[in-house]
């Protein structure tokens, strides 16, 4: 069953989120980053995210248009959560967007099945040093979080070896956005013209990720889109009772997606939110943009509940 919503529960129509993820506090030089290298997998045989992939394999869409590889890279504890949750969050990315996965993970402490879609050699490189600095730097994304691979037919990548002292320069594992920055450099100008010329899968790459999730419910949603706080737990809870009501056995359930003002400090309880939404720093997602978009969700009832 899928929650049928891209939503979690708040996002910032005003850009990228400038808060500090405080999971990474601990971690503030490149030397305890060195350390956290060493304790995995040592510098002298340090090795880049999908670097044992091969990229002749995977399987290809039923038009030949993408090569799939699923479960590309599987989170340590993927297995696990999957079967202690009935909840998986199901999502999907271009490269460009995947820093707000950092975010996402952190307040999703439960099995997140992720499709990235990358387009060349460029946009496979810096894949790969992005998702090695998120496993490094952050443990529920390495425990959590599943990766699986999609890239069209005429732009297959190479892999390509790398540095780790250099490499690691430019993590900091305090600000996942400017270390994306950074390592986004590298993307081509030719790349970035063949992706205004052609379209991002995005409905191929939602399925893509909901197959991957192994619980009986999926939480499909865009990467941009953070999650509430403790939804995991909450949700569970949800859950386990929600045959009762629903008779038929196939329910789809939708959770309301809100946009709060960049100035403010993410809410950490509904009731926050609510005060937001009272002094017009949040309100519904999109309603400025296309407020006809959000007409399935009754925003006004759900505020009268104080759960979820």
């Amino acid at each position: 069953m899928t929650l049928n919503a891209a939503a979690a529960g708040v996002n910032s129509p005003y850009g990228d989120s400038k808060q500090t993820l405080a999971a990474a506090q601990h971690l503030t030089s490149s030397q305890l980053l060195a350390e956290q290298v060493k304790s995995l997998n040592s510098l002298e045989s340090f090795s880049l995210a999908f670097q044992n992939l091969s990229l002749n394999l995977g399987r290809w869409d039923n038009q030949r248009l993408y090569k799939l590889f699923d479960f590309a890279l599987v989170g340590d504890n993927y297995e696990e959560s999957s079967a202690d949750s009935l909840i998986c969050l199901a999502t999907q990315t271009s490269v460009e967007r995947l820093h707000s996965l950092a975010e996402v993970a952190k307040q999703f402490q439960g099995p997140i099945s992720i499709a990235v879609f990358v387009a060349g050699n460029d946009e496979f490189t810096i894949l790969q040093y992005y998702v090695t600095y998120l496993r490094l730097c952050f443990d529920f994304i390495r425990s959590n979080v599943t990766f699986h691979l999609a890239y069209p037919r005429e732009r297959r990548p190479q892999h390509e070896t790398a540095d780790a002292y250099k490499l690691l320069q430019m993590f900091d594992c305090r600000y996942p956005l400017k270390t994306f920055l950074k390592i986004s450099q590298l993307r081509t100008s030719e790349t970035k013209r063949w992706r205004l010329r052609n379209l991002y899968p995005q409905n191929h790459l939602r399925n893509f990720a909901r197959k991957g999730c192994q619980t009986k419910y999926v939480f499909l949603t865009d990467v941009d889109i953070i999650p509430s706080a403790n939804i995991v737990p909450l949700l569970n809870e949800f859950l386990a009772t929600a045959s009762a009501r629903c008779s038929s056995g196939l329910c789809a359930y939708v959770i309301p997606t809100l946009e709060i003002d960049e100035r403010v400090r993410f809410p950490s309880h509904k009731s926050e939110l609510l005060r937001l939404i009272k002094r017009g720093l949040a309100r519904p997602f999109h309603e400025k943009v296309f407020i006809y978009n959000q007409f399935a969700t009754n925003f006004s009832r759900c505020e009268k509940y104080d759960s979820i």
